[in-house]
Formats: structure tokens, sequence, C-alpha cells
């Protein structure tokens, strides 16, 4: 793994040297998959306690990881900005996430009018049939791999119906969002290159159709809407659309499967849910909180800046730890603790800022529908004895590819 080290001699990296040797730990390499498999949360705290910002020599970035210095990066793009890259090591492209004010704010407001309180409220009888018809596929079977065959395919679908794609090829589309995703760090590289090669080669058919006959869908909105007279460019519709399909797909799933895998773990959580289902909505934000399935992204200084005593020079990526952040002391007490009755809970598993996630309010809607249906119809769900729960390799999101599941059949 590689080593940490400050790009200035402060004390603030000599007390976290000191304390990697009297600890006998191993510095956080942070573009390695093997760190998030494992438990980074005891890392996070000691970065926390010794370097908050702290300069990864072998990674090429600072690592950030206390609340407040996440709030006050993700919303100052002036200072930090997204348009240089949102991966560790990766320059910016054309998609929403890697844009900065004015544009940014401009295209945010198109899609935006996809994801309103008023429309997200409207989908919440859809949204249940859905879910309702994905358990029934499963409650007679008595057993069922939980990501496979529940947590994945809800999302994959509501998303895939906002967009616009033919819902018939959900499985394709959730193929190509994983390899996508996890070929960040798990897969070689060219497993990401090939999924996204074979998404670009299957959308062009999807914008040819909707530039010529348009639909109430999103990407049918963003072909044909203009800013300041001209329409957006193939190149934006086309990674805008791919953002939103995975952002729409992994966050949520991972977020149903993560909140599963902590509510079995604290049984007493399950069962005060099960007595009074109307705590749901806290209880969903604590899931958000302890799982975080985006784990981080970066920002790149625009200038020089300096951040509790460190001077982040411009051009230098700073990555921001949401992980951290929402296990940081300063900000949630015990928060080490899974509490569905957390509450307040300000956690930034949807970020904070410009980049705020657009889909915040359906995620929340299609976790709680989930929830309030299998607290109702699988009250007595539990982990298979001795069946694996596997995490996916990523250095990005926080996900798990299997889980199993019993419950009585029904």
């Amino acid at each position: 793994m590689g080593g940490l080290s400050s790009s200035v001699d402060s004390p603030v990296a000599s007390a976290l040297a000191a304390t990697c040797v009297a600890t006998a730990t191993v510095p956080p390499d942070f573009l390695d998959v093997g760190f998030y498999l494992s438990d980074p949360f005891a890392a996070y705290a000691r970065l926390r306690r010794d370097a908050p910002v702290y300069w990864h020599e072998a990674n090429n970035l600072w690592a950030i990881t206390r609340y407040a210095d996440v709030v006050f990066i993700s919303t100052h793009p002036d200072v930090f900005c997204s348009g240089k890259g949102y991966r560790p090591g990766m320059g910016g492209d054309a998609s929403l996430i890697a844009t900065d004010p004015p544009r940014h704010t401009v295209i945010r407001r198109l899609i935006h009018k996809g994801f309103t309180p008023r429309m997200v409220a409207e989908m919440e009888g859809h949204i249940r049939e859905i879910v309702t018809r994905t358990i029934d596929a499963v409650a007679p079977r008595g057993q069922c791999d939980f990501v496979e065959d529940i947590a994945g395919r809800v999302p994959m679908l509501v998303i895939a119906e906002l967009l616009g794609f033919p819902l018939e090829d959900w499985r394709r589309l959730q193929h190509w969002s994983d390899d996508m995703t996890i070929g960040d760090a798990g897969h070689p590289l060219d497993v990401a290159v090939k999924a996204y090669g074979e998404y670009c080669e299957y959308f062009e058919a999807i914008h040819a159709n909707k530039r010529a006959c348009a639909r109430e869908d999103l990407v049918s909105k963003l072909i044909h809407a203009e800013i300041d007279g001209e329409r957006l460019g193939y190149e934006d519709v086309l990674r805008t659309t791919l953002l939103l399909l995975v952002g729409g797909n992994e966050t949520t799933r991972n977020t149903i499967a993560g909140g599963l895998l902590a509510l079995l773990e604290h049984p007493d959580q399950w069962q005060r849910l099960i007595a009074d289902p109307s705590c749901l909505p806290i209880a969903v934000e604590e899931m958000l909180r302890w799982v975080t399935p985006v784990m981080n992204f970066c920002r790149t200084a625009t200038r020089d800046f300096e951040l509790r005593g460190q001077m982040i020079r411009a051009g230098q990526q700073v990555l921001m730890l949401y992980s951290s952040a929402n296990r940081d002391e300063s900000e949630f007490p015990e928060p080490d603790i899974f509490d569905t009755e957390r509450d307040p809970n300000p956690h930034l598993a949807f970020g904070i800022g410009p980049h705020f996630c657009l889909g915040a309010n359906l995620a929340r809607l299609e976790v709680r529908v989930m929830y309030e249906e299998l607290l109702g119809r699988l009250p007595d769900i539990h982990l298979t004895p001795g069946a694996p729960v596997t995490r996916y390799p990523s250095t990005f999101i926080r996900g798990w590819s299997a889980m199993g599941v019993e419950f009585r059949p029904r």
C-alpha cells in the first residue's frame, strides 16, 4: 500500500506518522480496493483526529475526512471545481457531474423538471406496484438473493422508465452500469471500456428515435431542450443520461441492500420498525448515513488555498471521503452506532451544494416504499446461515453483489 506523507513539513504530518508507527498500522491507500473492502472506519477516525487534511504522495491527492471540510469544499466551486474530474487522476468530461456553474446550473435545471417533489410524489403508487411485483416473485420460495432478486431490480426499473429506455432492457442496462462502476478499480479497465462502448452503441438508436419523436421522458427533454438558443450536443446528452442511469441504480440499490444488512445485524432496530413503521422516514436517513453508497468524490483546487494549516496548491485534487464525514464525531453523537431514531441526521450521502443529488427525493421514496412492503410482507426475513454476504470491489461505490436471505414462504 502507498505511504502517506505531507507536501509540507507540519506537526499534522508528524503526528500521523508517529501514530502509524506507534500502532503498527498501515497508512491507507485510497486507490486500493482492499482498503474499502476491509474496515476503513478506524483509519478514517485516525485521519480525522491526526490529519484531517492530508497529502497522500503516492495517490497524488489530498484526503479530506472531516464533515465541515467536505461541506466547505462542496459548497465553494469557485475554489474547488468539478470540471477537471470527479475521480482520482481522471480529467473532466461532458457529464453534469463534471461541470461547474453557470453551465452546470442550467443543465441541472433542465433535468430537475423530472425530479420535482410533486412529480416524485406522483410516482409512489407506481413504485409500490413495482416493489409488490418484485416481492411477489420471491415470496412463495422462502429464500432468495436479496441483491439479485429484490434490491437490484426496483431502482433500475424506475430510472430506466424515467429516462425512457425500454423496460425489457433493464438487465443489460444494469450489467453495463455495474461494469462501468466496478471497473473503476475492481475490474480491469478494458471491462469498463467495453461496457461503455456497448452502452454508447445502444444509446445511438435511443437518441435517434427520441430526436425524431419526442416523448415525456428525460432523454427526450434533454435532446430537445435549448440553452441560450442552442440544443445540448450529443455528447452532453449521452454523458448526462449515463450519469442518471448509474446514479439512479447504484446508490439506491446499495442503500436498500446495505440498509437491510444493517437492520438484520441490529435486530432490535428491525423489531422497532415492525412495531411502528411510521418511523421509516427517519430510519431511511440513518440507512443512508450508515451505508453512504457513494464513498468519495474529487474536486480540483482552482487556486492555492490553505485548509486547516495545509496549503493546497492550484491544480491538486482533493478526495472528499463521505464515508468518513458521515461518521464524524463532531457532527454525529455516537456515530458508530446504527440508530434508526437518529434525528437530526444531516448526513452527506447525497452530497451538498451545487452537486447535491438530483434524485435524492426519488431515492428516499424508493427505499421507504421498499421497507414498508418488506416489514409488512416478510417480517421474519433473515440472513441465510452460511451463505456469503459479498461486497463488490470498488474504490467509489459501497455495494453488495450477493446476500442470501430466508423467510417463511408466502
